[in-house]
């Protein structure tokens, strides 16, 4: 089966586990580009490709949390095998939950791994206003987080491609309830960067509470994109988290 939603990168003509990747609020599947690379071959690599950007660009992203997260429910259901995984990234990490959550009202395996990285726990989301200020607001927010190449936002045509983009996730982010307080049926790992203007290790740590099967915290070098450099660093760790809870058959 295939779906706009998920590209998949696999090595191996039966993986022992399934990984799917969640960008970050403005982001796109890229962020992960150079993964297939690194990983093992036995770990399928799914990239989720959220509408309005890339290969999607003239879909409609949802507005909604919930809108995002039933579709997303609905395209990865179908394909779950035993093992499998997910992670996202600040924005990414919140949909990844709420996904799992979703699956799990379904009555779904749960996952093997929930992994947010440079996300804080539900209990210390905060909503914010960042979608309802000016362009100039939005693009000083992406340099403090030094995620897009200051020479891309100086150029009229790049702001006026990707920012609405941003500026609609911002809302879906800012604007977000979580749908349950139920914890997960499943372990998480929470991964930090030192350097990270969002998030502290305390916010990070909180996430603990949110599992009634098993938590870690890594903390890695650089600040919210900690990884998009050098992702080798990360994607081993994740790699031993991903074996540690592997089922074997």
């Amino acid at each position: 089966m295939t779906s706009s939603w998920i590209k998949t990168l696999a090595r191996h003509s039966s993986p022992q586990i399934q990984l799917f990747c969640l960008p970050h609020a403005g982001g796109n599947a890229a962020l992960y580009r150079g993964w297939r690379e690194i990983l093992p071959p036995e770990i399928e690599l799914n990239l989720i490709c959220y509408p309005g950007r890339l290969d999607r660009l003239q879909q409609r992203m949802p507005t909604l949390m919930s809108e995002l997260v039933r579709e997303l429910a609905d395209a990865i259901a179908p394909i779950l095998n035993k093992n499998w995984a997910i992670l996202g990234h600040s924005m990414g990490a919140v949909v990844a939950h709420e996904t799992v959550l979703e699956l799990q009202r379904r009555g779904r395996a749960s996952p093997i791994l929930l992994a947010v990285s440079a996300r804080e726990a539900p209990q210390f989301h905060k909503p914010g206003i960042l979608h309802q200020q000016d362009d100039d607001a939005l693009c000083n927010e992406l340099l403090r987080l030094k995620g897009t190449d200051p020479v891309l936002l100086a150029m009229p045509e790049i702001r006026e491609l990707i920012l609405p983009t941003m500026r609609g996730d911002y809302a879906m982010i800012e604007q977000w309830q979580l749908s349950s307080s139920q914890p997960l049926e499943c372990p998480i790992a929470a991964f930090v960067g030192n350097e990270d203007p969002e998030l502290s290790v305390q916010h990070a740590q909180g996430w603990s509470s949110w599992t009634s099967t098993g938590f870690t915290l890594d903390r890695f070098d650089g600040g919210h994109f900690y990884f998009s450099d050098n992702p080798q660093p990360l994607i081993e760790r994740l790699r031993e988290r991903l074996y540690q809870y592997q089922t074997v058959s």
